[in-house]
């Protein structure tokens, strides 16, 4: 009987081993430590809410590839930009192709993960993908209240190189349509072919004088953001 005691005993204790063993390794992986990164949407975009998914890490913009790319991730994404949830995501290159390193391949989240840094990958820059597959997301339009950034790196956007091809001043009125030259309208600046309207945000007279010089005009006479609404 205290053989079978002693039997009874020894596995209990290899039950409870096994058992504390794997809480800490659970606990591990809850608290893995994660790189920091920062996301943003970049490429040819008609909203703020959507765009080609780009991560800063190591010093550098880079992109994802749209292999094993799934709604799940497009909402830990989506989430971590400060958006409610993903409405869809893209794959090929919709919104253009990216430059520099595509740093994450065959991701995998499941939809719970605070950071996409914590989704599973090939390793940061492990791929066999090109710029062609590079994936992009839709968010949904309803920020999430109060959201602010944690992480505070340079959200170096002067790697975008973005650059105006040309700039008009498209008349509204029917009488500024048709006065040469005009000299009251929408903003407008040409960027990949296409025009593309200014946001009002931090205009001043400066930025009015800037444009009117362009088109040889002394002076700027002033600017409505209401007007043309």
């Amino acid at each position: 009987m205290s053989g079978i005691l002693c039997v009874f005993r020894h596995c209990l204790a290899l039950v409870l081993v096994r058992w504390v063993l794997e809480l800490h390794c659970m606990a591990e992986v809850q608290g893995q430590q994660v790189p920091r990164i920062q996301l943003r949407l970049a490429g040819r975009r008609k909203k703020g809410n959507e765009g080609r998914v780009e991560v800063y890490y190591d010093g550098e913009w880079g992109t994802i590839c749209d292999d094993d790319f799934s709604i799940a991730t497009a909402n830990v994404i989506c989430k971590e930009l400060g958006f409610l949830h993903a409405e869809n995501w893209v794959p090929g290159a919709k919104y253009g192709r990216g430059k520099g390193r595509i740093w994450i391949d065959n991701v995998r989240c499941t939809g719970s993960e605070k950071s996409l840094a914590a989704c599973d990958s090939n390793g940061w820059g492990v791929t066999d993908c090109k710029h062609t597959e590079d994936a992009g997301v839709v968010c949904s339009e309803q920020r999430v209240p109060g959201f602010r950034f944690v992480n505070t790196l340079d959200n170096n956007i002067e790697e975008e190189q973005l650059q105006v091809q040309d700039v008009r001043i498209k008349g509204v009125f029917g009488s500024s349509r048709k006065r040469l030259p005009v000299t009251e309208g929408y903003v407008q600046v040409k960027q990949d072919g296409e025009w593309k309207q200014i946001c009002d945000a931090d205009w001043t007279a400066m930025n009015s004088r800037v444009i009117c010089g362009m088109f040889g005009f002394p002076a700027e006479k002033g600017y409505n953001v209401k007007i043309y609404k």
